[in-house]
């Protein structure tokens, strides 16, 4: 817990730094804002919490290889259904709020979105909120307030679709004794997709801009549905009956 809180801090506050070379926008001021908020109350707090009931517990490697490369890929096949069924002025609305003018942009751009966002968020969703959820109301209402509420900080259409599958996906797999380590690094690399995304135009299932046609449309779909269905059978949302 330590590890992840420092490695936060570092990454927030240089986050912090740089985006002071940042435009108007209140998108990434409000996120800096709670982020920050979140971090400062993790570090006072941080020992009053058991680690085990959070999920930051040791995990093998090779299952933990897996579930990244398994949240990725549908990451990638979500988000190219998205980009094909979303009407382009919503793309276009939401791709107005991250265009960098300067490298120092850049850099506090990526700071944010590879660093401190993901493990902030997942220690907050996935950690701390979904731990609540659980003592108090069960696994079901955990899992899909945990994915509800995370995918509504994201505030766009656009974001708050791409944000549902993975938020399922992310908190079934800790409800059912998943590591919080893992859905981090899923998490970042998912993120940083998306910054590569934004910053280099047209590559198919990675870039923002990118424009589906129809057969690459549904068949994002078919695969993003099949590799959902398979990790919800592993780790379902709801309790198998004996």
């Amino acid at each position: 817990m330590s590890l992840i809180a420092c490695y936060a801090l570092v990454v927030q506050l240089a986050a912090t730094a740089l985006v002071a070379w940042l435009g108007p926008q209140w998108l990434w001021r409000a996120t800096l804002v709670v982020e920050s908020g979140f971090l400062a109350a993790l570090l006072i707090y941080v020992s009053r919490f058991d680690l085990q009931s959070l999920g930051l517990h040791r995990v093998d490697w090779a299952e933990g290889i897996q579930i990244v490369l398994w949240f990725q890929a549908i990451a990638f096949a979500s988000d190219a259904v998205i980009l094909w069924l979303t009407p382009a002025p919503l793309v276009d609305e939401y791709l107005q709020l991250f265009q960098p003018a300067t490298s120092f942009e850049w850099l506090a751009l990526a700071g944010v979105a590879a660093g401190a966002a993901p493990v902030i968020e997942e220690l907050l969703f996935r950690g701390f909120l979904l731990a609540a959820l659980r003592r108090r109301f069960g696994i079901l209402t955990a899992i899909l307030g945990t994915t509800v509420l995370f995918a509504l900080i994201h505030l766009k259409p656009v974001q708050i679709l791409a944000a549902l599958p993975l938020g399922l996906m992310l908190a079934a797999y800790v409800a059912r004794g998943g590591s919080l380590y893992v859905t981090a690094a899923a998490h970042i690399l998912g993120n940083g997709f998306s910054f590569l995304g934004l910053a280099y135009a047209g590559i198919p299932w990675i870039s923002a801009d990118w424009h589906p046609n129809a057969a690459e449309g549904m068949g994002s779909l078919v695969l993003a549905a099949f590799l959902l269905w398979r990790f919800l059978q592993r780790y379902p949302v709801i309790q198998k009956s004996n």
